[in-house]
């Protein structure tokens, strides 16, 4: 006899643990407290499970991604671009909000209050950046600082890379950089330590939960998906009772992926030397950025 079952909604198909990895923005401990409530949202709302894979580096994560050793990771726009660049298993399933709510983010560069560091004159500065692949590191500080006329590239400029945006700021506090480029969402947190914004960049695309199509099948990828859309404020005011406790990078909710215009980091990207300098000629992908390349869908 062959017997049938329906699945009800918050069920699934039995299957292996879903290996999830958000980008390293901040401390482990920090990190993990942010997406505990979100693992837990979604594995009662699809009945999956997930596992947590941490990873402390960027390009570590890209290359699990393509390599089938991930099936979710939560991503900045930069390497989002440049996962899905020459990857098409990798599939935007919703953009969160950022810490002010809005559908969009920016990244700040800021400096110790009352230091009268001037973004013209930076012969000499010393710059923290996050990562080479973080959309706040080289190449928001790229924009931010050629509208000023100067780059990261000039002489006197010097520069290296923190590991994460709380580094890259508190950097600053210690005495380390002169300058700091971070999500603008926390370098208000450290406005207490006396840091100031001396420069904002454009709004960006929220982070994407990005799934990756080779390793998760249709059934998984729709419950994801649903459950995700079900933190749409626009689509459910009631979300916020959903979200309590949770990061500030993702309490806000979701907007779908198709809302996510990346552009503006593929234009800018084309613009940067490639790879990123300072990376070890480290490429995540498979070439330039951006030429002779369809960019990134949803």
């Amino acid at each position: 006899m062959l017997l049938v079952v329906a699945l009800a909604p918050g069920q699934a198909i039995a299957s292996d643990p879903i290996r999830f990895a958000p980008l390293p923005l901040e401390d482990p401990k920090i990190i993990h407290e942010q997406f505990g409530g979100l693992m837990d949202f979604l594995q009662q709302q699809t009945g999956l499970t997930l596992r947590w894979t941490p990873f402390a580096d960027y390009l570590d994560i890209l290359t699990a991604f393509r390599r089938g050793e991930l099936d979710l990771a939560y991503l900045g726009p930069l390497p989002y671009v440049i996962l899905r660049r020459d990857d098409p298993a990798a599939r935007s399933l919703a953009c969160f909000r950022d810490a002010d709510g809005a559908a969009a983010y920016t990244c700040s560069m800021v400096a110790f209050a009352g230091s009268g560091v001037d973004l013209a004159q930076l012969d000499g500065r010393r710059i923290g950046l996050t990562q080479p692949f973080s959309t706040c590191g080289y190449l928001a500080v790229s924009e931010m600082l050629s509208r000023a006329g100067t780059s990261l590239e000039q002489d006197g400029v010097r520069y290296d890379y923190a590991g994460s945006h709380s580094r890259a700021a508190l950097g600053v506090v210690r005495g380390d950089y002169d300058l700091a480029g971070v999500k603008t969402s926390i370098a208000h947190r450290y406005t207490h330590l006396n840091l100031d914004i001396v420069a904002e960049s454009r709004p960006y695309p929220g982070f994407t939960l990005v799934a990756n199509t080779e390793t998760l099948g249709e059934h998984e990828l729709d419950l994801l998906a649903r459950a995700l859309a079900r933190l749409d404020p626009d689509l459910n005011p009631g979300y916020a009772g959903l979200t309590a406790g949770w990061g500030k990078q993702i309490e806000n909710g979701t907007v779908p992926p198709e809302r996510c215009d990346y552009s503006g980091i593929r234009t800018t990207l084309e613009q940067l030397p490639w790879p990123i300098p300072d990376t070890g000629g480290k490429d995540p992908g498979s070439g330039p950025p951006g030429r002779d390349r369809a960019g990134p869908g949803p």
